[in-house]
C-alpha cells in the first residue's frame, strides 16, 4: 500500500520527537516535524492539574536533523494525536496498519482513495525516553486484552498508555492517506466545490474520532501556518484523521459495461465522537444534541464510469434516558427530563441532521404503545419511580418530542414499525411492508451519483433515513440492510450497468457487508457480535442463528455489567470527556502570538457581542438525612414579585443519612422525590408571586448526587433553549478522597456564550477542623474536572452552595448571648470562614454578601430553638453561598425559617450579565488577526507593528461597551493611616472587602432585628435586604438575526469566504 511513512527521531535535551518523511532524507530541501513540551510555560498555580503547552514546528532536514537521533522503530504512518495522562504527555504513533481497499480500484481515475485499518499504535513520552525501547511495542491483539507481552520492559515497568494504545489498535479504526475519510462522497464533493480547491479538505469533527487528540495540530496549521506552510503541512500528512466503525469491500464481475470493468461495492461506517461509549453507560442525547451509538453508514457502488453512494444513519432515541442495573431480558428505562427540558437538545440533534442531509425520515422500531397521550412537565410515570418505564413508553415519549418540535412532514417524517411483533415466529419477510411504506421517500431522497472521468455530480441525495431500536444494533442493522439492498438492486436494474444475472450477486455482496458491519458496530457498543446477523446477510434465520444469538446475549450480559466501565474510561480519556479531567491535563498549542491575539480579539468581540442581564435564585440546604413526607414547605423558595429568576439552583447536603450503608449504596430515592416535589413547588411559588403576569413554567434541567450531596437545577422554559453543554462532575473528600460522605457535585453549563459553574459542597465537620475544611476546599477546587480538563476556576461565573461547616470560635454561652442580642458584627469577627478568607487560605477571589441573618446551625429538629442536646453545639453560619465573577449584583441574601432539618436553608438572588457572540464572526476575526501577524512576519516594515494600540485600549473599551457597563473608578490608594478596603465607598464587586471579599453592598440590620425570607407573604423585613429596583426592568431580548454589516473597505486581509480546512492532501 502506497502510504506516507515517517522515520522517528528523538532529541535528548531538550526532549523532542520528530517525524521525518522517508523521502525527505534524500531531498536537499526536505522538511520534518518536531513536537516538544514548551517547558518555559507555567502559570501562577503550577501543579499536576495545570494545562500542558506543546510546541510544534517544521524544520529543514539539513539544518537541524543533525541534533536528533533515529529511534529503533520501523517507519510509522503518522501521528494519531497527543494526550496527557498521569502527569506525562504522550505522542501516539500509528506503527502498523492493514491495507483494505481502494475506492478508485476499478474507476481508472488514477487518483487513488486508499483505506487502511490501524492495527498497532505506540505511545512515546514527550518527557522521558524510558518508553522509547522496542520492548514496549505491542503486537496486534484482542480488543480489550489484559497486559500482553510487549507492554512490560525487562524490569516490569508498564507503559501507562498501554490500554489506550490497545484500544486504538483493536481493528476498529481506519484512515486514508489520500482523501478525507471522515466525509461521505457527496460531502467531499460539495466541500471541494465550496472551497474552490479539490485538494484541501476539512475533516468533519463529528466523525473525526480523534479530533480531541489532534487539537494541537489543528491549531498549529490554522493559526501558526501561512498558506504555503499550511499546504506543505497538509501534503506531508503528519497528523492522521481516524474514523471508528467499519470498512468492507466486495468485488463483482460480469458487468455489461463496454470495457467489461468489474463492479465494486464498499461499505463505510463512521461512528460519531460526540457521545461515544458503552451500551448501558451511554444512552440517549446530551445537551449538544449528540446521541449514543450514532453511526453514519455509506454504501458505495463503483463501475468504470459511475460512482453511486447512499447514506443511512442510526442513533439512540434523542431524549434524556438511561438504563441501569443488571438487564436480563428487560428494557426498563428511566426518562430524566420533561418534554420542555428535553426539547432544546432534541431540536439541536435534528437541526444538525437537517443541515447535513436536508430531510430526515425517522424509522422507529421500538414496541408501539397502544394509547398515546401527552406528557406533563413532571409526569410521575416517566420519572425515576420505575412505573411504566418500558420500551413502549420510551417510544411514546420520542413521538411526543417529534410532535413538540412542530416541524412540517416535508422536513421530518415519522414511521413506526414494531419489529419484534411483526417478525415474531420468524416472519422476517414482513420487513418488506416497512420498505413499501417508506419507498416513496426512498425515491424522493434519491442518492449521490458521480461521473468518474469528469467528477460531475449527476444526482444528489436529498434526505436520509434515521433508524433506531433500543440499542440501535440488531433490529436497526436488519432494517438498514433491507433498505440498502433494495435501493442498490433498483439502481443497478434501472441504470443498466449490470447484467440481469449480476444484480443478485451484487445485492448478496451488500448483504454480507451489512452483516459484517452489524458485528463491528455491536462489538464497539456491547463487546459482542450482532444478533440476527444471518437475517441481515440473507433475510432468513434458522436454529444455528438462534443458538448463536443466545450465546451472544449471555456474553453481552457479562460484558455490560462487569467490563463496560473500564472500556468507558478508556473512551473518555481519548475523547477528553467524562471523568478524564481527573487524570488528563488539558493539552494546548504553544502560540507565541497568543497573548497579543487574545487581547486584540477581546476588543473586537466587544463590538459584535450582545449582553443580557439574567436573574438567578440559589439555595443551599442541609437536610440532615430527612426524607420528604409531605410536610408543608412554607415560604421557602418564594420568589420576588418584580421579576422571576431565570434559573433556580439548589444544593442539598445530607440528602440521605451519612451511615455506612448509604455511603456504599448511594441511594437516590430521596433525590428523585425532591425532584418532583420541588418542580411543583417552584412553579406554585412562581405563579403566586407573578399572578397574571406568569408565563410558562420551570422544568428540571439536570440533577446529580454524590452520596449525601446533590444538586438540582431548574430553569424557566424561556431560558432553557439558551442553556447547553450541561456537564456534571463529582469529587470525594471523605476519608482522604476514598468516600463520598463529604465532597461536592459540580455542574457546568453554557448560557449563551457565558460559562457558569455551580458547586454543591459539604466540607469536613467538627468545630476545630478548620485545616481539614480548607484542605477539602482546595481538593474540590483543583480535583473537580469537566470535559477537556476544565476546572471550577475556568468559568466566567462560579457559585458555591454548601454546608461549608465553618464555625464561630467563641464559647457557647457567649455566642448564644450575642445571638440573642443581635450582635452579628461581633459574631462575624470570630467566624472561621471570614478569618480564613482574610488570611488568604481559602476562596481567594470569591465574595460573600453581608450576612444579616442569624446563624443557620444547629437547631432542635422541627423547631427554631438552637441545639439543646447534650453536645450543645455552638450556633454558627455553616451554610454559605460564595460567588465569583465580574459584575454580579446581590439583590438578596437571607435564610428561610422552615423547620424541616437541624439547619436553616440559605438563599441568594443575584443578577449578572451573559454574553452572546456570533461564532462565525468570531472565527473570521481570529483568522484575520493571524493573517495580519503572518503578513507582518514576512514584511520587515510591518513586523514591529502591533495588532492593537495599547494607549487607545481604554477608549476602545469604553466605546465597545455600548453603555451596558459603566467604568468603575478605583478607590484612593492606601497609606500608613488608611486602607482602601476599610472605606464605605468600596464597591461590592471590585474589592475583597474588610473580611477578604465580604460584600459591603447591604447595610447591617438594626440591633435585635433579624430579616426573614423577603419574598414570603409577610413583607415586614423587605427593607432590611435592599432589593435593587433597577434590576426590575426587562432586559433587551437577544436579536434573532446574527447578520453583520460587511465592511466595504479594501482590506487586503479580509476574509474571502473560502473555508480553510485540513486533512492529508491528494498526492501530486
Amino acid at each position: 500500500m502506497d502510504t506516507k511513512r515517517f522515520f522517528v527521531y528523538v532529541r535528548a535535551q531538550p526532549r523532542a520527537i520528530a517525524l521525518v518523511p522517508v523521502q525527505a532524507l534524500s531531498n536537499p530541501n526536505g522538511m520534518f516535524m518536531t513536537v516538544q513540551l514548551y517547558t518555559r510555560y507555567s502559570n501562577n498555580n503550577s501543579g499536576p492539574n495545570d494545562s500542558v503547552k506543546v510546541k510544534v514546528g517544521v524544520e529543514l532536514v539539513e539544518r537541524t536533523l543533525q541534533y536528533f537521533s533515529p529511534l529503533d522503530i520501523e517507519p510509522v504512518y503518522g501521528c494519531a494525536g497527543i494526550l496527557d495522562y498521569q502527569a506525562d504527555t504522550y505522542m501516539f504513533l500509528i506503527t502498523q496498519c492493514q491495507p483494505l481497499c481502494d475506492l478508485d480500484a476499478i474507476t481508472a481515475r488514477g487518483s487513488g482513495k486508499r483505506i487502511a485499518r490501524v492495527t498497532q499504535v505506540n505511545a512515546l513520552s514527550l518527557t522521558d525516553s524510558i518508553f522509547d525501547s522496542s520492548a514496549y511495542r505491542r503486537m496486534p491483539g484482542a480488543m480489550y486484552d489484559d497486559v500482553a507481552q510487549g507492554d512490560l520492559d525487562p524490569y516490569g515497568i508498564q507503559n501507562p498508555c498501554s490500554q489506550m494504545t490497545q484500544f486504538l489498535g483493536n481493528g476498529a479504526f481506519y484512515f486514508s492517506p489520500s482523501f478525507d475519510i471522515t466525509r461521505t462522497m457527496q460531502s467531499q464533493r460539495l466541500r471541494a466545490i465550496l472551497a474552490d480547491d479539490p485538494n484541501i479538505y476539512d475533516p468533519d469533527p463529528k466523525f473525526q474520532w480523534n479530533n480531541n487528540m489532534l487539537q494541537v495540530f489543528t491549531d498549529y496549521r490554522m493559526n501558526l501556518c501561512g498558506p504555503a506552510e499550511r499546504q506543505s503541512f497538509d501534503t506531508a500528512g503528519y497528523a492522521v484523521s481516524l474514523i471508528q466503525g467499519s470498512v468492507g469491500a466486495v468485488y463483482c464481475g460480469g458487468m455489461a459495461d463496454a470495457r467489461g470493468a468489474d463492479l465494486a461495492v464498499y461499505l463505510i461506517s463512521r461512528s460519531s465522537s460526540m457521545r461515544s461509549g458503552m451500551r448501558f453507560l451511554t444512552r440517549g442525547v446530551d445537551d449538544e444534541g449528540g446521541v449514543a451509538n450514532e453511526v453514519e453508514t455509506e454504501v458505495i457502488v463503483t463501475t468504470h464510469k459511475l460512482t453511486f453512494s447512499h447514506v443511512q444513519i442510526r442513533g439512540s432515541i434523542p431524549v434524556f434516558w438511561t438504563q441501569s442495573g443488571v438487564q436480563i431480558g428487560s428494557h426498563r428505562v428511566t426518562i430524566g427530563r420533561s418534554v420542555k427540558a428535553t426539547l432544546p437538545a432534541t431540536e439541536r440533534h435534528f437541526s444538525d441532521l437537517l443541515n447535513r442531509y436536508r430531510r430526515v425520515s425517522v424509522v422507529n422500531l421500538l414496541k408501539i404503545h397502544q394509547a398515546y397521550g401527552e406528557f406533563g412537565a413532571a409526569d410521575p410515570n416517566m420519572s425515576a419511580s420505575g412505573a411504566g418505564n418500558s420500551e413502549a413508553d420510551l417510544g411514546r415519549f420520542y413521538r411526543t418530542m417529534l410532535e413538540a418540535m412542530g416541524l412540517p412532514a416535508s422536513l421530518i417524517s415519522y414511521h413506526e414499525f414494531d419489529y419484534n411483533s411483526e417478525v415474531k415466529g420468524g416472519h422476517f419477510e414482513r420487513v418488506n411492508s416497512l420498505i413499501n411504506q417508506i419507498h416513496p421517500l426512498m425515491a424522493s431522497f434519491k442518492y449521490y451519483l458521480e461521473e468518474n472521468e469528469s467528477g460531475i455530480a449527476l444526482s444528489l441525495q436529498q434526505g436520509v433515513h434515521r433508524t433506531n431500536c433500543i440499542d440501535c444494533l440488531d433490529r436497526t442493522n436488519v432494517v438498514q440492510s433491507v433498505i440498502s439492498r433494495s435501493l442498490v438492486a433498483e439502481f443497478l436494474q434501472q441504470s443498466g450497468l449490470a447484467s440481469r444475472g449480476a444484480v443478485p450477486a451484487a445485492v448478496d455482496g451488500v448483504g454480507r457487508l451489512w452483516g459484517d458491519n452489524g458485528n463491528a458496530i455491536s462489538w464497539l457498543y456491547t463487546g459482542t457480535g450482532a444478533l440476527k446477523s444471518d437475517v441481515t446477510t440473507s433475510g432468513k434465520s434458522g436454529w444455528a442463528g438462534f443458538l448463536s444469538d443466545a450465546s451472544k446475549s449471555i456474553s453481552r450480559l457479562m460484558q455490560n455489567n462487569f467490563q463496560d466501565k473500564g472500556k468507558q474510561s478508556i473512551i473518555d480519556l481519548l475523547l477528553g470527556s467524562g471523568d478524564s479531567g481527573l487524570y488528563c491535563r488539558p493539552v494546548s498549542l504553544y502560540d507565541e502570538y497568543e497573548r497579543e491575539i487574545a487581547a486584540a480579539l477581546e476588543l473586537e468581540l466587544k463590538k459584535i457581542s450582545r449582553k443580557d442581564s439574567i436573574r438567578v435564585m440559589l439555595c443551599t440546604y442541609n437536610l440532615h438525612g430527612s426524607a420528604y413526607r409531605g410536610e408543608p414547605l412554607g415560604a421557602w423558595l418564594s420568589m420576588p414579585r418584580d421579576k422571576r429568576p431565570d434559573f433556580v439552583a439548589i444544593g442539598f447536603q445530607e440528602i440521605v443519612n451519612l451511615d455506612v450503608q448509604s455511603v456504599i449504596s448511594a441511594d437516590t430515592t430521596n433525590r428523585h422525590v425532591w425532584e418532583q416535589v420541588l418542580t411543583a413547588e417552584i412553579n406554585a411559588k412562581y405563579k403566586k408571586a407573578m399572578g397574571s403576569r406568569a408565563d410558562g413554567e420551570y422544568a428540571l434541567v439536570s440533577s446529580e448526587q454524590l452520596v449525601g450531596v446533590a444538586i438540582l437545577f431548574f430553569a424557566h422554559d424561556t431560558i432553557i433553549p439558551r442553556i447547553h453543554n450541561v456537564k456534571m462532575a463529582k469529587c470525594k473528600t471523605g476519608f482522604a478522597g476514598m468516600a463520598g460522605n463529604k465532597g461536592c457535585v459540580a455542574m457546568q453549563l453554557m448560557l449563551d456564550d457565558t460559562s457558569i459553574c455551580i458547586v454543591a459542597a459539604h466540607l469536613a465537620s467538627g468545630s476545630s477542623n478548620v485545616g481539614e475544611r480548607n484542605s477539602d476546599y482546595h481538593t474540590i477546587r483543583t480535583g473537580t474536572r469537566f470535559r477537556h480538563g476544565r476546572s471550577i476556576d475556568d468559568h466566567d461565573y462560579v457559585f458555591w452552595l454548601g454546608d461549608l461547616n465553618y464555625r464561630i470560635d467563641l464559647p457557647n454561652d457567649q455566642t448564644r448571648s450575642l445571638v440573642a442580642q443581635g450582635q452579628l458584627q461581633s459574631l462575624m469577627m470570630y467566624d472561621q470562614l471570614s478569618t480564613q478568607m482574610a488570611a488568604g487560605r481559602v476562596f481567594n477571589g470569591y465574595t460573600e454578601a453581608d450576612i444579616d441573618f442569624l446563624p443557620t446551625y444547629k437547631f432542635d429538629r422541627g423547631t427554631t430553638t438552637y441545639d439543646t442536646s447534650e453536645k450543645m453545639r455552638v450556633p454558627s453560619w455553616t451554610d454559605r453561598i460564595m460567588y465569583r465573577g465580574q459584575g454580579i449584583k446581590v439583590l438578596a441574601y437571607y435564610r428561610d425559617e422552615i423547620s424541616f432539618s437541624d439547619h436553616k436553608p440559605v438563599l441568594a438572588v443575584m443578577n449578572f450579565d451573559v454574553v452572546s457572540i456570533d461564532k462565525e464572526q468570531k472565527r473570521k476575526i481570529i483568522r484575520r488577526l493571524y493573517a495580519l501577524r503572518h503578513q507582518a512576519e514576512s514584511n520587515p516594515v510591518l513586523k514591529e507593528q502591533k495588532l492593537i494600540d495599547w494607549e487607545d485600549t481604554a477608549a476602545v473599551n469604553d466605546k465597545a461597551s455600548n453603555g451596558l457597563a459603566g467604568k468603575q473608578e478605583l478607590p484612593a490608594p492606601s497609606s500608613d493611616s488608611f486602607a482602601w478596603w476599610d472605606s464605605n465607598q468600596t464597591n461590592n464587586n471590585t474589592s475583597p472587602g474588610s473580611m477578604a471579599g465580604r460584600s459591603t453592598q447591604q447595610a447591617p440590620p438594626p440591633q435585635g432585628t433579624m430579616p426573614i425570607n423577603p419574598f414570603a407573604s409577610s413583607r415586614t423585613a423587605v427593607n432590611l435586604v435592599r432589593i435593587g429596583h433597577s434590576a426590575s426592568s426587562n432586559p433587551e431580548p437577544l436579536s434573532v438575526s446574527t447578520k453583520q454589516h460587511e465592511s466595504t473597505s479594501d482590506d487586503p486581509f479580509a476574509d474571502d469566504g473560502v473555508e480553510i480546512s485540513w486533512t492529508p492532501m491528494l498526492p501530486s
